[in-house]
């Protein structure tokens, strides 16, 4: 029977997984602060988000400010954390739907709404974990992201998230 399931698969596409929309609105904010670091410039520590859909783990993404007049790094690849900071560096972890992700990066889930109401979990910092929203209000927040994920993902996305802000 598994020969033949093996022979049917041959013929089937391939499964092609959708792109999480963490996929799409981190590497737009790593665009946005590379162009001006400004943005998030008294923002320190490592923030490390867990992605999931339906519940069930997705992603991992670091996102690694370092203070003024330095870039910050978010990449799916744990950083390196200089060996004088590690001790004292905040680190700040977070559990997300995927399509809360959307909300808070658009404006339409508060941090502190998303945390009192358990839709985010955090461990670490809150008052650290508070400042992400302001970085993600600085970069264009609700427009930018919204146009973005119109851009990438087509019109009727995009005007559903404007509809629900």
């Amino acid at each position: 029977m598994s020969d033949l399931k093996e022979k049917l698969a041959e013929f089937l596409p391939a499964k092609v997984f959708k792109p999480t929309n963490a996929q799409i609105l981190f590497p737009e904010l790593h665009r946005e602060l590379e162009a001006d670091p400004s943005l998030a410039k008294n923002l320190q520590g490592l923030f490390i988000v867990t992605v999931l859909l339906k519940g069930v783990k997705r992603d991992e993404w670091y996102l690694l400010f370092n203070g003024p007049n330095k870039k910050p790094i978010i990449s799916q690849t744990r950083p390196t954390l200089p060996a004088f900071t590690k001790s004292t560096y905040p680190v700040v972890l977070v559990e997300i739907e995927d399509a809360d992700i959307l909300n808070f990066a658009t404006g339409g889930l508060p941090a502190i709404k998303a945390y009192t109401t358990q839709r985010v979990k955090i461990v670490g910092d809150l008052m650290l974990a508070q400042q992400l929203e302001e970085v993600f209000a600085k970069a264009g927040g609700p427009d930018k992201a919204a146009a973005y994920l119109q851009k990438v993902k087509g019109k009727s996305l995009g005007k559903r998230i404007k509809a629900s802000l």
